[in-house]
């Protein structure tokens, strides 16, 4: 290639480089060395490491506390994804059929989203709280007494998945509302002409056509929630008894607590792994019914 053609393309790659170099270094360096760690015993205590090949991994899938919170993680991101999915689709579907409303109206509904995580722990916890929390408060003023939300194991899990729910509903609220306002009219007009109701528009015309853009935003939303952890560390820290210990908090007990460096790498190469098969296979569907 010569001419302008080449030098345009020459000045683009010497903008690009600086980008790609600090990509490299901040997420492919760290990938290979985590990959190295979970193939060796690697332990932040013992000054000797050797190549122990997929043993590590093997211990990995046959350690039940892996089990255990790779089941209270799929409990969590079930629950709280298809919460956040239904109350988001039906604030979408609210928003569109109101057409005029105010933009300050959208704004209100993004706030949680634009809270940093900790923060959103931390006003949890203060709402949650069993002896001065407003939550507490209005269980007790109607009726229901004193609910230990923090210490009971169930509604410790309720109480993680509810406050996921009140900081990520704005996410599916805003991608669900921009494909709902991207469907051709004439469509639903043809069908309102035909006689169709609006639960008729809603199944028969509505998801078909949002099927797409529904799967991507979930599949978005899985690879987003897999990978909580600030928000659940700073409500309950996994508990109680490790009633709400996502994969995410025992990677980082396994890494930084126990030092096990080889292991707390292997769970997450493992997590990712299901995480890419999910997410290929989920945008591979949507590819080939588009």
């Amino acid at each position: 290639m010569k001419g302008p053609n080449a030098r345009a393309a020459r000045q683009g790659l010497w903008f690009f480089l600086p980008a790609g170099v600090f990509l490299t270094v901040i997420l492919v360096y760290p990938m290979l060395y985590s990959l190295y760690a979970s193939l060796t015993n690697m332990r932040l205590t013992s000054p000797i490491t050797r190549f122990v090949g997929l043993d590590t991994y093997w211990s990995v899938l046959t350690n039940s506390a892996f089990g255990s919170s790779l089941a209270v993680t799929v409990i969590f991101l079930v629950a709280a994804i298809s919460l956040e999915f239904l109350i988001g689709f039906a604030l979408a579907l609210s928003f569109k059929s109101m057409r005029n409303t105010h933009p300050i109206m959208r704004a209100l509904l993004m706030l949680p989203l634009m809270a940093t995580p900790v923060s959103v722990g931390l006003i949890w916890k203060l709402m949650l709280n069993s002896d001065f929390g407003i939550i507490p408060y209005a269980g007790q003023q109607l009726g229901f007494g004193t609910l230990l939300w923090l210490a009971d194991p169930i509604l410790a899990m309720v109480s993680i998945i509810i406050m996921d729910v009140w900081q990520w509903t704005p996410f599916m609220f805003l991608i669900l509302l921009a494909g709902l306002e991207g469907l051709p009219e004439e469509v639903f007009e043809a069908a309102e002409v035909d006689g169709s109701r609006s639960f008729d528009l809603l199944i028969h015309i509505t998801l078909p056509l949002m099927s797409r853009i529904i799967a991507v935003a979930l599949a978005f939303r899985v690879m987003f929630a897999i990978a909580t952890f600030d928000t659940v560390f700073v409500l309950t820290k996994g508990g109680p008894a490790r009633a709400t210990d996502l994969i995410t908090l025992l990677i980082q007990r396994e890494g930084l607590v126990n030092l096990n460096v080889a292991l707390a790498s292997a769970m997450s190469f493992l997590v990712l792994l299901m995480v890419t098969a999910f997410s290929a296979f989920t945008f591979k569907r949507v590819l080939s019914n588009g």
